[in-house]
């Protein structure tokens, strides 16, 4: 189920391009702050006619706390793109949610395996969730847990749910990620990203969206509605979660401090404490 105000997302004349970036561990330094450099770079494109695309796996709501209102975007692809949101007045231009049937089927796949998760509410209220715990050993989804406690309830007081915006499940360290394949394969009409956990950096996060849901796909969505072509933009990321919107883009690029794996595909900048989104994009513009 989607909702979508196209009118939002046109303009009478092409951008010339697009920079899709992501924020956390990217855009963002390691304490949460935009470099002076990094915001020189993305104010410099507005001039070009380039806009600026903030691809995140915070929601709405969060993502909005950690900016201010000069904050140099024009859009934002949220929820790892279950969402995305014109900046100019916070407009939701586009949505997805998982079905009745898709929550169901997911949760009894999710108890089987004894799989610590959050069920999240339906956009714009996505940063509220349930949550369901298996008593081990998981301090990464504590963590989780306390910083939106405000938000949270146990999955056994939530009322029947007939949609949802997403799964958050969170593998601790020692558990074998090769489990997500095993949940890819049951749950194989779903999208299912994998990312790193954004609080101690060795726990995984899988999260379960509805069928194409990703950064990759919101922003091809979004460049059909700007018509703009892929080989116009570039994209810069950190983490697995970013793979799409890195295979998406003509030119892509990943911090220094991105996993291996990923710096040994793509082009890649200095880290995210070093101007990593300004070294990209002066590279891009360079090409």
């Amino acid at each position: 189920m989607h909702y979508t105000s196209s009118d939002s997302a046109s303009s009478p004349t092409a951008p010339r391009g697009i920079v899709f970036s992501d924020l956390d561990g990217t855009l963002f330094r390691s304490d949460h702050t935009l470099s002076p450099g990094d915001r020189r770079a993305l104010e410099g494109l507005k001039s070009q006619g380039i806009l600026r695309v903030i691809a995140t796996g915070r929601s709405l709501h969060s993502f909005r706390q950690v900016i201010g209102a000069d904050f140099p975007a024009d859009y934002v692809i949220f929820s790892t793109g279950a969402g995305i949101a014109s900046l100019d007045q916070f407009e939701i231009i586009k949505a997805s949610t998982l079905n009745q049937e898709e929550i169901a089927r997911t949760l009894g796949v999710l108890r089987a395996a004894k799989i610590d998760f959050m069920l999240h509410h339906p956009i714009p209220h996505n940063h509220a969730f349930a949550f369901e715990a298996h008593g081990g050993h998981n301090p990464d989804f504590t963590t989780r847990l306390d910083l939106h406690a405000a938000w949270a309830q146990p999955m056994h007081t939530a009322p029947a749910w007939t949609q949802a915006t997403q799964f958050v499940a969170i593998l601790p360290p020692e558990q074998d990620v090769r489990i997500i394949d095993e949940i890819r394969n049951e749950l194989d009409d779903l999208s299912i990203i994998r990312a790193t956990s954004p609080f101690d950096h060795r726990s995984t996060w899988m999260e379960i969206f509805p069928r194409h849901v990703s950064k990759g796909t919101a922003a091809s969505w979004l460049c059909h509605q700007l018509g703009v072509s892929s080989n116009n933009c570039m994209s810069v990321g950190n983490d697995y979660n970013d793979l799409d919107i890195l295979e998406h883009t003509a030119h892509s690029y990943v911090v220094a401090n991105a996993p291996a794996d990923l710096t040994a595909r793509f082009a890649t900048v200095t880290s995210n404490n070093e101007n990593g989104v300004a070294q990209a994009i002066a590279m891009w513009l360079g090409s």
